[in-house]
């Protein structure tokens, strides 16, 4: 797999406000979203079915370029930027075409059931070791 995951999503009425445009919130569920399918791509589907960790936004920055539309289909990307002992960074981007709607930077934490700090579970890291050419 290589270090940039892509997912496309219709944009429905749903999605949108009274003006039509994709509501400013629903730019983190489509990212949220794509970062589910970069997971279940990957062959690890088993998260979901399993109770001794969980991941967390830690840290989310967006910026938003151009608005997206009822009816647009767009992709939403996910790259592995950076890897540490219990969380990893993705750029997530969201274009129209070659356009560019939206950019992020999502910073992951691993948590145990307990609610603290858990280092990465031994997949997931090899996962992000090999998004980043380190394995």
């Amino acid at each position: 797999m290589a270090n940039k995951f892509e997912f496309n999503i219709r944009v429905y009425i749903e999605d949108t406000d009274a003006g039509g445009i994709v509501y400013h919130a629903n730019h983190i569920r489509f990212m949220e979203r794509t970062r589910t399918e970069w997971l279940r791509a990957s062959g690890l589907d088993h998260y979901w079915h399993q109770k001794d960790y969980h991941f967390v936004v830690h840290k989310i920055g967006l910026k938003y370029m151009r608005p997206i539309l009822m009816d647009d289909l767009i992709t939403v990307t996910a790259s592995v930027v950076s890897c540490k002992a219990s969380s990893f960074v993705l750029q997530q981007n969201i274009y129209r075409g070659e356009i560019m709607l939206a950019s992020g930077e999502v910073e992951l934490a691993c948590i145990s059931k307990e609610m603290r700090p858990l280092r990465l579970p031994k997949e997931i890291h090899a996962l992000i070791l090999k998004e980043l050419g380190q394995d």
